[in-house]
């Protein structure tokens, strides 16, 4: 268990006020954890033991003593002994934790807007855990179908027709969604985080494209459903104003697991067969899913809406759907080419080998864990519209213009277009959750991935068409004009949701 020890000596007029003035030590904390006394405390004994009323930890004591020098100075002893609420990723909070309880009350730089609770830190953490996992079942085929499509023997046009296909397996996402928002967020996306690991590890067994095509539908089917009962899940147990900031949190675990697809991806250099391998990987989620499935409670919003009665979609629903389902449709329309054939432009267009790629996109798309982090406090506090708007069309427009050269300005476009579609997650993506009332919630994210899935396959198609007439340059040119149509809507239409509750945002749940 982590201890933090810091020691003063001062004399004692100072130490008196050190101890008894305004948020002296004698006075309970109340920044990233809320204490409560746990004894009385005045100058002659000079001591006072504080425990966590609210903070995101499992243990926590803070006790304060004095004592008196020979010289008639004071010696202060503050001690800190805790414990993180905060499963797998307390390794890397330790250390700042510690840091912002020895150097005072102001809030650190880097803790979100809200004070967490054990069971919200202990949520989110279990969730990002299975969001690397959704992260990189997500990035396998992408970074792979390239290699596949050699070893079948197959062309490019098949490897298109290929992906589309798998776009239907957003069916099966919208299905899953349907059963959470009926039999709850916990199960069922445990469920679906075994079989899209399973379906995935089936994945490196397949004989033929088709067959790759149908095992690769289950296991995307039910990996997007896992990264979207995830994302509701957590947006619905996080405090109202830290809910882009967890947001972005979930999407830097996914770009972690997407991280480890793409440095699997030399693994395809050992021979014809070898793009197999990284579907191998995947089983090594399965011991992480059981030990979430351990700790994982159900989500609090979900039981009690279970507790209330069915009623009528409210007046707006339909907007709000209609509103959000275009922008999934424009959003994708454009990016879902310029990820997918990024590997195919690089190897064709640029000479890029396996391992080449697996640098250009190591070394470019690291800048999206920043952009998520910064758009993720800032949306909390400043608003998310502004933000959004600036990130999805600067995004696009930059990852338009790599396409249209070689060299190193290559290189430093699409990290800064990387940059800015990263902001995109904390900003854009919470009004998925934030938009809807518990019990359609799930489900109506299904829907909107309905829209997305047909914004991808649009945009895969005409972008391969117009790739093969025109070039990438032109053909991403016609794209842009989808991010360009959201970044307005944005703007005229979208609510500001920012530190609204999701009752306030929902008067049906309230």
């Amino acid at each position: 268990m982590p201890q933090v020890i810091s020691r003063r000596v001062l004399s004692a007029d100072a130490a008196d006020v050190v101890l008894n003035g305004p948020d002296g030590l004698l006075s309970p904390r109340s920044d990233i954890v809320l204490e409560g006394a746990t004894g009385e405390a005045d100058l002659s004994t000079a001591e006072g033991v504080f425990a966590a009323v609210e903070g995101p930890v499992e243990h926590y004591r803070r006790t304060v003593t004095t004592e008196l020098l020979s010289d008639g100075r004071v010696q202060i002893t503050e001690r800190f002994d805790y414990r993180l609420a905060i499963p797998v990723w307390w390794v890397l909070f330790t250390v700042p934790f510690s840091r912002a309880l020895r150097r005072g009350r102001d809030w650190p730089w880097w803790h979100p807007p809200d004070r967490f609770t054990a069971r919200q830190a202990r949520i989110v953490a279990l969730l990002a855990t299975l969001a690397v996992i959704a992260g990189f079942l997500g990035t396998l085929l992408g970074q792979t179908i390239t290699f596949a499509r050699d070893e079948f023997g197959e062309s490019k046009s098949a490897a298109g027709v290929a992906l589309s296909l798998i776009r239907l397996s957003i069916l099966i996402t919208v299905a899953v969604a349907a059963l959470a928002d009926r039999k709850g967020r916990r199960r069922t996306l445990l469920y679906a985080a075994f079989g899209a690991i399973l379906a995935s590890a089936a994945t490196s067994l397949v004989a033929n494209l088709a067959t790759l095509t149908a095992v690769q539908a289950v296991s995307r089917g039910l990996s997007h459903a896992m990264a979207l009962l995830i994302f509701v899940f957590a947006l619905e147990e996080a405090p109202a104003g830290s809910r882009a900031f967890v947001a972005s949190m979930l999407g830097m675990a996914a770009g972690l697991g997407s991280g480890i697809a793409v440095g699997s991806v030399p693994l395809a250099d050992l021979g014809a067969t070898a793009w197999r391998l990284s579907f191998v990987v995947a089983l090594a989620g399965l011991p992480l899913v059981l030990f979430a499935a351990r700790r994982l409670p159900e989500s609090q919003r979900f039981e009690a809406a279970q507790r209330q009665p069915r009623t009528k979609s409210p007046t707006e629903y339909r907007f709000r759907l209609l509103l959000l389902a275009v922008t999934s449709f424009a959003v994708l329309l454009f990016a879902a080419p310029a990820s997918q054939l990024q590997n195919d432009f690089l190897r064709d267009e640029r000479g890029f080998s396996a391992t080449k790629i697996t640098i250009f996109t190591l070394l470019t798309a690291w800048t999206a864990g920043p952009g998520m982090l910064i758009a993720g406090k800032l949306a909390d506090l400043r608003g998310r519209r502004v933000l959004a708007s600036i990130g999805v069309s600067g995004g696009a427009l930059f990852a338009l213009w790599h396409f249209t050269l070689a060299g190193w300005p290559m290189w430093v476009l699409i990290a800064v277009g990387t940059f800015m579609t990263a902001t995109t997650v904390p900003t854009l993506g919470v009004y998925r959750a934030e938009m809807f009332g518990t019990i359609r919630r799930s489900r109506s994210n299904g829907l909107l991935g309905i829209a997305g899935v047909a914004g991808s396959a649009a945009g895969l198609a005409a972008a391969g068409i117009m790739a093969d007439a025109w070039g990438y340059g032109t053909a991403f040119t016609i794209l842009v004009a989808g991010p360009i149509l959201v970044a307005i809507l944005v703007l005229l239409f979208y609510p500001e949701t920012t530190r609204r509750s999701l009752e306030e945002l929902n008067p049906e749940d309230a």
